[in-house]
């Protein structure tokens, strides 16, 4: 099988760094490689990444979207902040295509 998970005790500082990030803002910005479109399609979740030229490169389709961030992520296509933004955009179609919900990319 694979490796353990780890089962350590983990010691939690008092005085550690305590980011409130609620009221954070992170204006977007186009990443230098590209970016996704999401919709869901004949019950599956279609990721399309699109390159600066506005040309759909490739399309990831599939109903597990764990699998496409880590191809994503293989890929390195983009950026970490387009990275959380794609992941979190999957994570809601997944939660519709799941509960039979119509999807709308933010």
């Amino acid at each position: 099988m694979g490796t353990k998970c780890p089962r350590h005790k983990i010691k939690i500082p008092k005085n550690r760094e305590v980011v409130k990030t609620d009221r954070l803002k992170f204006p977007w910005q186009q990443d230098k490689n590209g970016y996704f479109l999401v919709k869901i399609e004949d019950g599956q979740i279609c990721c399309g990444f699109v390159n600066n030229k506005h040309e759909m490169i490739l399309e990831l389709r599939g109903k597990n979207m764990e699998k496409m961030i880590k191809e994503i992520a293989k890929r390195k296509l983009v950026g970490l902040e387009q990275m959380g933004y794609i992941s979190s955009e999957l994570i809601i179609a997944k939660d519709c295509l799941k509960n039979n919900k119509k999807y709308i990319q933010r």
